[in-house]
């Protein structure tokens, strides 16, 4: 599975259909979202990606010293998936938030 650990609680895992998330579903531990990529709001990513205290959110496509942060949790969440695509040429439709 395509995965990136979105901070020391949450893992984000992508998948480019129903099918195959819904199949992938069984063998996580405790699925917290699972859904459509264009269905998650702001809310919802605020309580899984990393922030960054008096900065914003973590850019996942940059390290951490660089200080390059996002404004919005959803921004950060779509940095997330990009660097996926970019370690692995997987495209996201669908998306899966695991604690663990």
């Amino acid at each position: 599975m395509n995965s990136i650990k979105l901070s020391s609680y949450y893992r984000l895992y992508a998948f480019s259909d129903y099918q195959s998330m819904k199949s992938a579903l069984p063998y996580m531990r405790q699925v917290v979202l699972a859904k459509r990529l264009t269905e998650v709001e702001e809310a919802e990513a605020r309580n899984f990606v990393w922030r960054i205290k008096g900065q914003g959110y973590k850019n996942y496509l940059e390290p951490i010293r660089n200080h390059a942060t996002r404004s919005s949790a959803l921004h950060s969440l779509i940095t997330a998936l990009q660097e996926l695509y970019k370690r692995n040429g997987y495209s996201a439709k669908y998306i899966v938030v695991e604690r663990g």
